[in-house]
């Protein structure tokens, strides 16, 4: 076996962080949540946030903010930071055999899970295996796993269908949250095949966590908290006793809360309203490029998507956008990636802010048999990206769209429901965001057909298998140079032909308490609690 990465204890120690933090008491308020603030007591970190949490059991979660709770309950093999460079957490060691596909991870000794057992290579298998046969909206990221096995209680060796350059970066995401195994089967779950029919452990995880992370499930009120105490069995420091998230949608009132100190993080702040708080005593701001993007969808299924499944009209739609208003809108840090690829990813390209043609833009609508335009259903949630309204968006669309002859009927409804319908691909038209499960390029090909996003969108290759071939490379080749050459050749091709309109890539603003340290905003799990310190 070929040594390919060696990681020793001593780096290992590097990731167990200061646990600290300020904010408010547990006492439950009239409204059933809990207070919270710097000036209600020690030890509690505060979070106010709008998120769209469905499930709190790793293995089905797939939605924006639910690696920031995972992150505080499980542990995985690896997680990622402030880059795409993967770094150890449960693994000691690694190695990749001569074939690329073989990974043997040696354990973290003496890891406990918060029930006091003690966490071996048998959690990690069942726990990827789970998740494989759970078939939910993460299997995908497991899909490529042939088989894991456990030769000794701190070895554990995943063996791969095919090379994947991501594999490692992946680990970091929920999907291979490591589980107490034994406390699950208990509660229900089951890593056998027959698992997507008979698993029924979900309910118990949406109100108990079973991890070896710094903090358990305390209580998840769905659309008002989430609480979390600390571990008393984690293996690193922890000084918080408590986290909160509080969800507030409304991000004035996230913004009041900031400023008069009853929550210590705000997550909802956009670089819209962030005025509100700049030279705010006892309030800091950082601003940088995130890598969210909003985008439309356009299925491809004549029966659904009527004349936005007719790719003329998809380009048209590109065409018609006025991307350099979109970019003034969204705010500084904002960029225009040119399609599927955001910033900061392999072979990332952008797009001009020039890029609309509304002439070309008529020109296809009139070659597609609609030069008089048509009425179609345009569906926005009511929702924020990075503090940006949807609606917001959506109504630029549809003026853009107007200029065209394309009348795009807004309809609203919540989040939930309409992510359901966009999952189970029924939406002709609408309004969605993406958000990098893991920092790798290879996250991104899941807009291609066949894939989870494609499959919802109703798409099938156009290019007689050259997206295949370009994305195979991109998925297995271990030299970055080539990666990045197909990456570009794969955004140039789609740039053509795709059933979506990549809009803009979001910034990001972290509003918090200025008696706060070591404040962060990570792509993938958001704040690291146990980063946080008090001043």
């Amino acid at each position: 076996m070929k040594k390919h990465q060696k990681v020793a204890l001593g780096l290992l120690s590097t990731l167990v962080l200061l646990l600290t933090a300020c904010g408010g008491g547990g006492d439950t308020d009239d409204s059933g949540g809990s207070s919270g603030g710097s000036a209600n007591g020690e030890n509690t970190l505060v979070v106010g946030m709008d998120s769209d949490l469905k499930t709190l059991d790793p293995a089905h979660g797939y939605e924006v903010y639910g690696n920031m709770v995972y992150y505080a309950l499980y542990d995985n093999l690896y997680r990622t930071y402030d880059s795409s460079t993967p770094e150890p957490s449960l693994a000691e060691e690694h190695e990749l055999d001569d074939s690329q596909t073989v990974h043997t991870f040696k354990l973290k000794k003496d890891v406990k899970f918060s029930s006091g057992n003690k966490l071996t290579s048998k959690d990690v298998a069942f726990s990827i295996n789970r998740t494989k046969n759970l078939k939910s909206n993460t299997s995908h990221h497991t899909e490529n796993v042939k088989s894991v096995e456990t030769p000794d209680d701190q070895t554990v060796v995943i063996t791969l269908n095919a090379p994947d350059a991501a594999f490692l970066v992946k680990l970091a995401n929920n999907s291979f949250a490591v589980m107490d195994s034994e406390v699950v089967k208990e509660h229900g779950g089951t890593d056998a095949e027959d698992a997507a029919t008979k698993d029924t452990a979900e309910e118990w995880l949406n109100q108990n966590s079973a991890g070896s992370g710094a903090y358990v499930l305390s209580e998840w009120k769905q659309n008002v908290e989430v609480v979390l105490d600390r571990n008393e069995e984690y293996w690193g420091d922890v000084k918080n006793d408590k986290v909160i998230c509080k969800e507030i949608p409304d991000v004035n009132t996230q913004i009041q809360n900031l400023k008069q100190g009853d929550i210590d993080i705000a997550l909802g702040v956009g670089v819209d309203n962030a005025s509100q708080l700049k030279d705010q005593e006892g309030v800091e701001l950082k601003n940088y490029t995130g890598t969210t993007t909003t985008f439309l969808l356009m299925n491809d299924d004549p029966e659904i998507g009527g004349p936005m499944a007719d790719a003329k009209v998809q380009e048209a739609v590109r065409l018609a956008i006025n991307y350099k208003e979109l970019l003034e809108i969204c705010g500084d840090k904002s960029v225009l990636p040119l399609n599927i690829v955001p910033e900061g990813f392999t072979g990332a390209l952008e797009k001009e802010t020039d890029y609309m043609d509304l002439d070309k833009a008529k020109k296809l609508m009139d070659e597609a048999g609609y030069k008089d335009g048509f009425e179609v259903k345009f569906t926005v949630a009511n929702f924020d990206t990075e503090g940006m309204s949807w609606t917001t968006i959506g109504q630029k669309i549809k003026d853009d769209l107007s200029k065209i002859g394309i009348n795009a009927k807004i309809e609203t409804s919540e989040i939930g429901v309409v992510i359901d319908s966009y999952r189970e691909g029924k939406e002709q038209f609408l309004l969605m965001h993406w958000h990098p499960d893991y920092m790798d390029i290879n996250n991104q090909l899941a807009f291609l057909p066949g894939e989870t996003v494609g499959e919802r969108a109703k798409w099938t290759d156009p290019s007689d298998g050259k997206l295949g071939e370009l994305q195979k490379t991109i998925e297995t080749e271990s030299d970055e140079d080539k990666r990045a050459a197909a990456s570009k050749e794969l955004q140039e091709l789609l740039d053509k032909d795709m059933p979506y309109a990549l809009l803009v890539q979001h910034p990001k603003v972290l509003a918090y308490r200025s008696n706060l340290d070591g404040v962060n905003y990570y792509e993938v799990q958001k704040i690291n609690f146990q980063d946080v310190a008090i001043k």
